[in-house]
């Protein structure tokens, strides 16, 4: 997994309060305690989803790998990899990080895009935004006025990923484009003078709060319990669905296509359902499970667990097994050799036939 730098839209939003909550959370990771006035705090909306000007994008699983590592690291004037890079102490400091995730029109409006583009495979957009403190100090002085005015107004994240995958399109077409993957991590933020992801402009709010105060309400204790359910279940289904999507690779884009989906599962239980009777009936031939209905049915359960490759092992290794290797002998269960720890010919074997037994 190798470091990896990329531009991204910095989104400032205006100055947030130094309250003692966010204080606080800022003088856990200082080693004085500091006073509001000798800080300022930033909130910025840093990466997305969407196919930005590298003609690349980034997997929603892997903005929740920055979103859960880039507290704690810094935020640079210049990258400490890049080739200008001096390795240099950072000038601020991300202390919290948030996900949320809208609708491409949403999107389009905040960020001041009308022509920002989801990949073909994707129908919401998710955006990471951060949070960041700086000290005031005499020679930074006029980097924060700066970025007050909106003028210091992108930034890049310096990260590891996994891969970078082709996308593909509903018909199964391969795009130029490419997606980052993870598991990765964000190992810092540089301000630069051009994001490659589009929307770089200032904006006064935030599409959300990355560390929200309780509001007060009038709700009943009934309604707050539902409404926290409601978020919790959603939250799950957006974050098992970036799984899926993950997991599934290249196919990933049968998500939008059920009936093909469907199918696909349909041919693969019964190529496993196939298989499972295969071995079963090898088994039964090498005397490994019995022939009665029960013995047929227990041995069925068990293979069910399985997964394909290892049945396919234990097929090809039974096979090898049976009289004259596998060099094409009869598969299926021998009904003229007496069953499993018994010493009786079956009853409908030709060696009971008077005429053959003398």
């Amino acid at each position: 997994m190798s470091h990896k730098v990329k531009s991204l839209a910095l989104h400032i939003k205006a100055a947030t309060a130094v309250d003692e909550s966010t204080l606080a959370k800022i003088n856990a990771l200082t080693l004085r305690e500091f006073t509001a006035d000798e800080l300022q705090v930033r909130e910025y909306v840093l990466a997305h989803n969407c196919i930005d000007r590298d003609n690349e994008c980034f997997d929603e699983a892997l903005l929740e790998d920055f979103k859960n590592t880039l507290p704690r690291k810094g935020v640079h004037i210049i990258h400490p990899t890049s080739y200008r890079g001096s390795g240099g102490p950072a000038e601020g400091k991300v202390f919290g990080t948030a996900t949320a995730t809208m609708s491409l029109e949403d999107a389009r409006t905040l960020l001041g895009e009308p022509k920002l583009q989801l990949p073909p495979d994707r129908s919401m957009v998710t955006v990471l935004t951060a949070k960041a403190y700086f000290a005031r100090t005499p020679d930074n002085a006029s980097l924060l006025i700066k970025q007050d005015a909106g003028i210091a107004g992108d930034v890049s994240i310096g990260f590891n990923a996994s891969d970078r995958v082709a996308i593909k399109d509903a018909q199964g077409n391969e795009l130029t484009a490419r997606r980052w993957m993870g598991p990765g991590s964000a190992e810092e933020m540089s301000l630069v003078w051009l994001g490659a992801q589009q929307g770089a402009r200032a904006i006064k709010a935030a599409p959300f709060d990355t560390d929200p105060e309780p509001e007060s309400t009038t709700m009943t204790p009934e309604e707050i319990a539902a409404l926290q359910s409601k978020a919790a279940n959603g939250e799950k289904s957006a974050t098992t669905l970036a799984a899926i999507k993950t997991a599934l690779g290249d196919d990933a884009v049968l998500l939008d296509d059920p009936a093909t989906l469907k199918a696909h599962v349909t041919d693969a239980k019964a190529f496993k359902s196939a298989l499972i009777d295969d071995i079963v009936t090898i088994e039964r031939q090498l005397k490994l499970t019995g022939d009665s209905e029960d013995d047929v049915k227990n041995a069925k359960a068990f293979l069910a667990d399985f997964p394909v490759a290892r049945l396919q092992a234990m097929q090809k290794n039974y096979e090898a097994r049976l009289p004259g290797g596998n060099t094409g002998a009869v598969k299926g269960a021998n009904t003229n050799a007496p069953g499993p720890g018994t010493t009786q010919v079956p009853a409908d074997s030709p060696l009971n036939n008077p005429a053959l037994a003398g």
